[in-house]
């Protein structure tokens, strides 16, 4: 089995506005052949995905053949499931942004982006060879911690100041069921211009991002208290679901997860 290990970064203060999470993945799959394939499944995330020492591949749901994946990646949020493919040893970095912070760092819609990646390189340019150059050279996974947080800390300047909106998209993010004039309000807009900016920070509306939002915090949980085979997690998921008295856990959320997941359940 390969030796795979996790580290999370201490985010420095002046990128909290920015971005909420920086992990780092070693995976060593010695001298044995071997291949790992990830189950991603939608999610509210903006991130940047950096890959060192391979090539990963991916392949959305309805695709019949993995694609090869660029070394720095960004992708706004998913509403399709994707598969990805990992055949050696690796370092990864997963930049995990502020809601609407991907925004503000490309200084672009996120419609752009929308349930799909896209490689840095050509939003970026020079700047991201840069970067996966010195993160190729760091010796430990500190080091390599430290490399990617001063970029963002060096682009900062060019980054616009959060402003409202950005903070009420963060409280929507961590309460999915908050109404969404209330959320609005937060923002100090009307609703017609809050749903307006949500397209350009979040690539969708509030209230497909809540959704999303609400079904990614049960999917994690259940990933954490259910362990069946493949075949059974979804009728277990769609039980559990049934099973609670919260809103949250309803036969909406379970259709929800048909939506989603493109399966029956």
């Amino acid at each position: 089995m390969p030796n795979i290990r996790t580290e999370q970064c201490n985010i420095h203060p002046a990128l909290r506005s920015l971005i909420r999470h920086i992990v780092i993945i070693e995976a060593d799959f010695g001298n044995i052949p071997i291949s790992i394939e990830g189950n991603f499944m939608p999610s509210p995330d903006q991130a940047m995905f950096i890959n060192l020492y391979t090539q990963f591949k991916s392949k959305k749901s309805g695709e019949n053949n993995f694609n090869t994946v660029t070394s720095c990646t960004l992708i706004g949020a998913q509403i399709t499931p994707f598969k990805l493919l990992a055949e050696e040893s690796h370092k990864a970095v997963s930049i995990i942004f502020q809601p609407g912070g991907l925004s503000r760092f490309l200084n672009i819609p996120m419609t752009e982006i929308f349930d799909n990646g896209y490689s840095a390189r050509e939003v970026k340019g020079r700047e991201i060879e840069e970067l996966l150059d010195k993160s190729h050279d760091a010796i430990s996974l500190d080091e390599l911690g430290n490399i990617v947080q001063l970029y963002f800390l060096r682009k900062l300047s060019q980054v616009k100041e959060p402003l409202p909106i950005d903070f009420a998209l963060q409280h929507l993010l961590a309460n999915y069921n908050t109404n969404i004039d209330q959320i609005a309000g937060m923002a100090c807009m009307s609703i017609r211009s809050f749903e307006r900016k949500c397209k350009e920070r979040l690539g969708m509306t509030a209230k497909m991002y809540a959704r999303i939002a609400r079904f990614h915090k049960a999917y994690k949980i259940l990933c954490a208290l259910v362990r069946v085979s493949r075949n059974n997690f979804f009728k277990t998921l769609s039980a559990n679901l049934l099973k609670s008295k919260n809103h949250f856990y309803s036969s909406h959320s379970t259709s929800l997860m048909n939506t989603y997941t493109h399966m029956d359940l």
